[in-house]
This record gives structure tokens, C-alpha cells and sequence, in this order.
């Protein structure tokens, strides 16, 4: 064999072994799902016989995923897979069988001239932001066997409203279902943070027995949605903030909305809940109500909680602003009413006495800052016809009765008025009663701190922040034994003048805010000679704050 001949052998040999490799390459690219193939417009990687949709080329607006591509069975979407034909594709149905079926994160986002998907069967999750975006998104078919719709999976999808398990529905005779409501599946165990988000097409919900949690933000903004089904046995635990923020959701005494098995509320839960959202209970489960959970409620009247619930915490404002709220019953062993708790509550008043449990140690700012009168265009007598109470075996606060007070000069007033104080009566929480401008009593027009014989009290040292919120009478003497004042004590407020002899406290820029935009701001006047005068008036003009002396009997 010659030399010529030994190096062609070697130069063939050589070929088909990198050849051969090649082939093993290829081969192995394919079989882990590195490199992509086509059947009928999908593009789609393998990883042994299972495939993976990344891509989509056809022409159809109304594309069906197959079961199968080549023999390979199909189990997933990948992100962006249809991302080319996202203003065009208006439907998408999904005939697949595989047990582990699964979208990518945002596999479909954006998607914006789809109308309508058919899930596939064995479906188990709606992955995060799978749908966001999808503005144009009517109708979904979801099956029931999810039990999870993910974080922002239809955040935005502005036109959705229809959801049921299955294609086979009628809207009419036997088993009817309505074709604006939005059947969520009897599998689903946790609706994610954010999930419906903006929907604002969304009228009507049902949801089933399982589920557990409804995730923060999720039903937020959903404009329209007013009839929430639940079943009478959910086992909703957990209800996220700002869950059905600004929401239009109907529950009357008589179609009560109820989660029998609630533990938590987060955070604006409820709040902006405005329209036929009248009554609300809450079951002895409960253990944590969030800040603001039903602030702004304004059409809240009723609201129970249940006498045995062991609240372990409570946050700040949780009715603030319920404008209506009149009858409220909370826990036997509640131990804190934390700060604007009932701010703004013009009616809590009205119908009944306020009392204060046996238990509670802690009552926070603005708390009762129950605006007595301000803001309505109602006389005051109409909201405050009765009065706030302690329970006898509370040993932290009391009620310290004042002076009646006299109408136009002559005819007692029928109403009662008193402040909240901790139990030595130095420290005043709120003012409940019905004093207006066209008050009087045995001194004369201006407010004072007169006990029922009309005595001047003298164990007031401090006044805690809105205190006098939104009180009807325009002048007001604070007592000498002053010591202490807290921010925006007249918060809200007609008061035009405070007059003051006791200056030793320290002052802060908003001791004497009325921070209501448009209200002139209240008018110091000290009396002539006391001692640290001017040194007072000085701070206050620091702060901006009219001040001047007065001598002589107030009016």
C-alpha cells in the first residue's frame, strides 16, 4: 500500500468519525430541547418525546394546539411563544391530554387582539402573568382542575367577564348560566396577588367551597363587580390587601356577603366599597384585620364581629370615613381600638351608645374622632343623640359628663355631651355631644370644660391628638392645668378661637391644625399677663399661627 493511498484512508476515516459525531450532536441537541422543529406552523423543542411550543408561524387567527407534533407528545408554552402574532390571533384551544401540562410565566402576555382560550383539560395552574395585558380577553374555558391562578395572571384584561369549566353551557332553560359572570373552578384552592386586577368588565364571581386565599390586589379596581357568590361553607382563610379595593360589592342583612372561616383581612381589603355594601360580619375566627380594611365604606351601616373572636392585631383606621356605619359590635376581649379607628363615623351615634369593653387597654389617636357635627348639612343633634359609655368593669377609662348645654340661649339641650379620658380623668381621647354655634352654656357662648354642676374640671393636663375633630362649636377654652396638646386636636373642626392661660407645653407646627384644605386656620388668644407669653406667641407665629391676647369675661 503506498504512502498516497494510507493518507486517503486516513483523510476518509477522519471525515466519517467527525461526521458521525456531528449526527451525535444533532441527535442530542434535539433530544434536550436545544434546538427547534416545525409541524404545522409551531415551532417547538423536545426533550425526549415531549415537546414544548416556543414559537407559532401559521396563519390561523384561530389556532388550535394539538395533543401531539410528529409523535411528540405536547406539554408546555414557552413565553413569547406566540408573542409575532399578537395583534392578530383572536382565539386559542388547547386539545391537550399530558397530566403536567404547564405555561411559562407571561406565556401569553400582551396578546392583545385575543378574545377567547379553551385551557386544556388536565390544566393545574394559571402561571404568573400568564394573560396580563390581554385587553381585548372575553371568554375563558378554565377546567376544573386548576388550583392555582397565579400573581398577575389577568392583570388588565379590561374586557374580561366570562369564565366557566367547560365549553358545553347553555344560557338558557335547565342549568342555565349567565354570560357575563365568572364561574371560577370547583378545584381552585388560591386566586393569586394581582390576579383580575384592573378587570374592569368583571360584574359577577362565584366562588366555590375549596377555596382558601385570595391574594393581595386581587379583585382590585374591578370597577364593576358587584355580586360576589360564595358558597355558604367556603374555606377562605386569608383575604389580601386591597383584595376588592374600590369594587362595587353588594351584602345586606338579608344577602349577607360571609367567609365563615376567616383568619385574616389585609390591609384596604374592603376600602372604597361604596354601593349596597350595607352589612358585613365577621366570624370568631378571625385574628387579623388589617389598616383601612373597610375605610370609606360609605354605605356601611351594620358591621358584627363575632363577641368570641380573639383579635390579635388590629390596624389603624379600619372605618375610617364609613360615613353610615351606626351598630357595631366587636369581641368581648378586644383590648385595642387603635388610632382612627371610627375617624369620620358621623352616625356611630345615632342609633345607639358606643361602649367601650371591659377589656380594652389601648385607645389611639382619633380613634372617636367621630366628627359630632362637621361636614354634614344636618343639625348635629341628628348624629349625636346618644353618647359614648365604658363598660363598669373597665379600669382604664372613663366618661367625664359636662354641663348641659342650652339652645339659643334658653331651652335645655335633650342631648347629652361628655369626653373620653383615661381613668384619673387627666387625659382627654375624644369629645362626643351635640355643642354647635348656637350653644350656650352657664358661662356663655364659648366652649368650656364644665362638669355637670358647672364646675371648671381640674385634672385635664392633656389633650390627645383630634380630640375635638370636627366638633360644631366655634370657641373653645382650654383648661389651666394644661400641660400637653397632641397634633390636630381640632381636626376638621368650626372652631375659630381657642383661648388659652396655660402655655408651659411644647408646641409642634399641627398642635392647633385644622389641615381641612380651604378652613382658615384657628385663631390663639392668650390671656393678658400669664406667665411665658411671649415666648409662646413667638413659636406660634413661628408655626404660622394667628395668635394675640384678650382680657375681660369670654362671651
Amino acid at each position: 500500500m503506498t504512502n498516497k493511498t494510507r493518507q486517503i484512508i486516513v483523510v476518509v476515516a477522519v471525515f466519517a468519525i467527525a461526521l458521525a459525531s456531528l449526527g451525535t450532536v444533532i441527535g442530542l441537541l434535539v433530544n434536550t430541547g436545544q434546538m427547534s422543529e416545525y409541524s404545522n406552523g409551531f415551532r417547538y423543542e423536545l426533550n425526549g418525546s415531549r415537546a414544548t411550543i416556543v414559537g407559532y408561524e401559521g396563519s390561523d387567527t384561530d389556532v388550535v394546539v394539538p395533543d401531539k407534533v410528529k409523535g411528540n407528545r405536547v406539554v408546555g408554552i414557552e413565553k413569547d411563544a406566540f408573542k409575532d402574532l399578537a395583534g392578530s390571533i383572536k382565539s386559542i384551544k388547547f386539545n391537550c391530554t399530558y397530566t403536567s401540562f404547564a405555561f411559562a410565566s407571561e406565556a401569553f402576555k400582551d396578546m392583545t387582539a385575543l378574545e377567547k382560550v379553551v385551557l386544556p383539560a388536565n390544566l393545574k395552574e394559571i402561571s404568573d402573568g400568564a394573560f396580563r395585558g390581554c385587553t381585548s380577553l372575553k371568554n375563558v374555558i378554565m377546567p376544573n382542575s386548576v388550583t392555582l391562578i397565579g400573581e398577575n395572571a389577568f392583570k388588565g384584561c379590561t374586557s374580561l367577564k366570562f369564565m366557566y369549566n367547560s365549553e358545553n353551557y347553555t344560557t338558557e332553560g335547565d342549568g342555565a348560566i349567565k354570560s357575563d359572570a365568572m364561574y371560577f373552578p370547583q378545584s381552585l384552592l388560591e386566586i393569586g396577588a394581582n390576579a383580575f386586577d384592573g378587570c374592569t368588565a368583571i360584574v359577577e364571581a362565584h366562588l366555590a367551597k375549596d377555596l382558601e386565599i385570595i391574594g393581595s390586589y386581587a379583585f382590585n379596581g374591578c370597577t364593576r363587580l358587584s355580586d360576589l357568590e360564595v358558597d355558604a361553607d367556603i374555606e377562605v382563610t386569608n383575604i389580601g390587601e386591597r383584595a376588592f379595593y374600590n369594587t362595587m360589592l353588594s351584602s345586606t342583612e338579608s344577602n349577607k356577603l360571609s367567609f365563615p372561616n376567616l383568619v385574616s383581612i389585609g390591609a384596604s381589603a374592603f376600602k372604597s366599597v361604596k354601593t349596597n355594601f350595607s352589612y358585613f360580619a365577621l366570624p370568631k375566627s378571625i385574628k387579623s384585620i388589617g389598616e383601612s380594611a373597610f375605610a370609606e365604606c360609605t354605605s356601611l351601616s351594620k358591621f358584627v364581629m363575632s363577641e368570641e373572636a380573639q383579635i390579635e392585631t388590629m390596624g389603624e383606621g379600619v372605618f375610617e370615613g364609613c360615613t353610615q356605619l351606626t351598630s357595631v359590635t366587636l369581641p368581648t376581649e378586644i383590648k385595642e381600638i387603635p388610632a382612627k379607628t371610627f375617624m369620620g363615623c358621623y352616625r356611630l351615634l345615632y342609633n345607639n351608645d358606643f361602649v367601650i369593653g371591659k377589656s380594652v387597654e389601648t385607645i389611639g389617636d382619633g380613634a372617636f374622632a367621630i366628627y359630632t357635627g362637621r361636614g354634614t348639612n344636618v343639625n348635629v343633634t341628628t348624629y349625636s343623640r346618644h353618647v359614648l359609655k365604658v363598660d363598669e368593669e373597665n379600669e382604664n377609662f372613663v366618661i367625664t359628663r359636662l354641663e348641659d348645654n342650652r339652645r339659643d340661649g334658653n331651652t335645655t339641650s335633650t342631648y347629652q355631651q361628655g369626653l373620653l379620658t383615661n381613668a384619673d380623668g387627666s387625659t382627654v381621647y375624644a369629645y362626643y355631644g351635640s355643642y354647635d354655634s348656637a350653644s350656650t352654656n352657664s358661662m356663655g357662648r364659648t366652649f368650656r370644660f364644665l362638669d355637670v354642676e358647672g364646675n371648671f374640671l381640674t385634672s385635664i393636663t392633656t389633650i390627645k391628638a383630634y380630640a375635638f375633630a370636627g366638633v360644631d362649636f366655634e370657641y373653645i377654652q382650654l383648661p389651666t392645668t394644661m400641660k400637653e396638646v397632641g397634633d390636630y386636636i381640632f381636626y376638621g373642626s368650626k372652631i375659630a378661637a381657642c383661648y388659652t392661660s396655660a402655655v408651659p407645653w411644647e408646641l409642634t407646627k399641627y398642635s392647633f391644625s385644622k389641615a381641612t384644605e380651604g378652613d382658615p386656620e384657628i385663631e390663639v388668644l392668650l390671656l393678658k399677663n400669664t406667665a411665658g407669653m411671649e415666648d409662646f406667641m413667638r413659636t406660634l407665629g413661628e408655626y404660622g399661627i394667628e395668635a394675640r391676647t384678650y382680657s375681660g369675661t369670654l362671651q
